[in-house]
């Protein structure tokens, strides 16, 4: 199928944006895919700018495909096949972005190992889309992915650690010794929500060690929700006082809410899984 024509000028209009017009970009694009209709066209635009030489303007076709790319799967499998062919070591950050963005939006279970191959990327921006791309619909990880998170649980960048380690804790049945020190390795982390998350994810799995961190910290008026949502996730007999108290405290978490701890506390009407 030939190229579809552009207006005069929109192309130059689609290349100038940056993180402050990413909004009004997106849109734009948005509206590209609107008037193209169908899904031969858009993906003789997508690949026509893929070919061409110009990095910024390769990033199109992956933004391009990213617009909608929940509402449908045939642009999967060009998608996969334009981000494997990428050389990232060579490749330009805008292109690494887009492409590894385009894959983080498609929510589909085929764009994991494309996705994990930019896990070590020198730009967090990069690294980003991929914490937060990994499809949280596979019931076990693949060790590739486990891998990635684990390292991802130690980034420099506090919200990439944060969502690694949630994405990593979300997924329980990854449940091995090298996993369960890193979260530990995590209830440390200076980002209170990374360490939040570690405490779920150690509650989840029924790590004993988690027991006394929960009482110290449920133990503090001022508890943070995951603790208590780890607690509840843990149900261990010893916390049962610490969050009864909470309660008759009036504690609330930061959207000045108490139904975390009212969900924890009913776990405790459920019989007690032994700890493992």
């Amino acid at each position: 199928m030939p190229t579809p024509h552009l207006p005069d000028g929109l192309l130059a209009e689609l290349l100038d944006w940056d993180d402050d017009s990413s909004d009004e970009h997106f849109d734009a694009m948005d509206r590209l895919f609107e008037s193209l209709s169908a899904p031969e066209k858009i993906m003789a635009l997508a690949r026509s700018w893929w070919s061409d030489a110009d990095p910024e303007v390769r990033a199109l076709g992956f933004d391009l495909l990213a617009v909608r790319a929940e509402d449908f799967s045939w642009h999967v499998p060009p998608l996969i096949e334009a981000a494997d062919a990428l050389v990232l070591d060579t490749t330009h950050l805008d292109l690494r972005w887009a492409a590894a963005h385009a894959l983080r939006v498609t929510c589909d279970e085929r764009v994991l190992y494309p996705l994990l191959r930019f896990a070590d990327d020198p730009r967090v921006e990069v690294r980003w889309q991929v914490v937060r791309g990994i499809p949280t619909g596979i019931e076990v990880l693949p060790e590739e992915a486990v891998q990635a998170l684990l390292k991802l649980m130690r980034d420099p960048d506090a919200q990439t650690r944060d969502w690694a380690t949630f994405t990593l804790g979300f997924h329980g049945k990854n449940d091995t010794p090298e996993i369960r020190d890193a979260f530990v390795e995590r209830l440390d982390d200076p980002e209170e929500d990374t360490a939040g998350e570690a405490a779920v994810a150690l509650a989840i799995r029924r790590d004993p060690r988690i027991v006394p961190v929960l009482e110290r910290l449920l133990a503090t008026p001022d508890v943070g929700n995951l603790y208590v949502q780890a607690a509840g996730e843990l149900t261990d007999p010893r916390l049962l006082p610490l969050l009864r108290k909470l309660k008759a405290d009036g504690w609330r978490d930061h959207d000045d809410s108490d139904r975390d701890l009212v969900s924890a506390l009913k776990y405790y009407t459920s019989p007690l899984p032994p700890f493992t």
